[in-house]
């Protein structure tokens, strides 16, 4: 990631621990919510904890999904496993060090490092009361399988998958406005995540002129090493990903 696209994500991670803990306050009081009973029985609605939840994370937030993902089990009162993305694992583990250092006890935390074969492992238990993944599609109905396939109660599964995320303009928007979303949008973190904008739709009326200016703006995007502030897009994750964008080019030429 570039400085800028570091500093947003820490800021994510923050938001993510504060807004947790704030729900937490709301939605876990003690005594719980007292409903209404129309035959004048006595009804009240309360959120428990359920267990051990497995937190499975993607390597393109590295930090800001793999807190949210803890914290808001934690602050439910579950115990952790997390499985971050094998690629990132060393941020994983310094962020846990975190926790554990700012007062968080050990013993609900266990980070687990491997590929998807751990995860698989560790979702497949039979002591498992939740999982929160975040992921590719496939990979989140593969886990609804397989913890439908288990006995006893049913497992809650929390999915968050990518998508195709486009962007309609019309007439009436502001060139330059688009053109610094689009590249704010379809550029940063390389284009790697599920928020890219990935399809532009753009009206006739304002098709040629919106497309010379953005041509523009990419022409002067800085490609480096993510380090370097003037770096506009950094390096993709891996040589899977970069054969990917290889193969998309290639086609696009052919």
């Amino acid at each position: 990631k570039t400085i800028d696209d570091a500093l947003g994500e820490v800021r994510e991670a923050v938001d993510f621990c504060r807004y947790y803990a704030a729900r937490g306050e709301h939605d876990f009081n003690e005594g719980g919510l007292m409903l209404s009973g129309p035959t004048g029985e006595k009804n009240t609605y309360a959120l428990t904890s359920r267990g051990v939840f497995v937190c499975i994370s993607p390597w393109n937030f590295p930090l800001a999904i793999y807190l949210g993902q803890i914290t808001a089990a934690l602050m439910a009162g579950n115990s952790v496993i997390a499985k971050p993305a094998e690629q990132t694992s060393l941020i994983a583990v310094y962020a846990a060090k975190l926790l554990i250092k700012s007062g968080l006890p050990p013993h609900v935390l266990t980070v687990l490092l491997g590929d998807g074969e751990v995860g698989s492992a560790i979702v497949d238990h039979q002591d498992v009361a939740g999982v929160a993944f975040t992921g590719s599609t496939e990979v989140a109905k593969l886990i609804q399988q397989s913890l439908a396939s288990k006995e006893g109660a049913i497992v809650p599964l929390i999915a968050e998958t990518g998508g195709q995320n486009a962007m309609i303009v019309d007439s009436s928007a502001l060139t330059e406005q688009v053109v610094d979303d689009v590249i704010l949008s379809a550029f940063g973190s390389a284009g790697q995540r599920c928020s890219a904008c990935r399809v532009l739709f753009i009206q006739d009326d304002v098709a040629d002129k919106t497309i010379d200016m953005l041509k523009g703006a990419m022409g002067e995007l800085i490609l480096n090493q993510p380090e370097n502030l003037s770096t506009d897009v950094g390096s993709v994750i891996d040589m899977d990903a970069q054969a990917m964008l290889q193969r998309h080019k290639s086609h696009l030429q052919g």
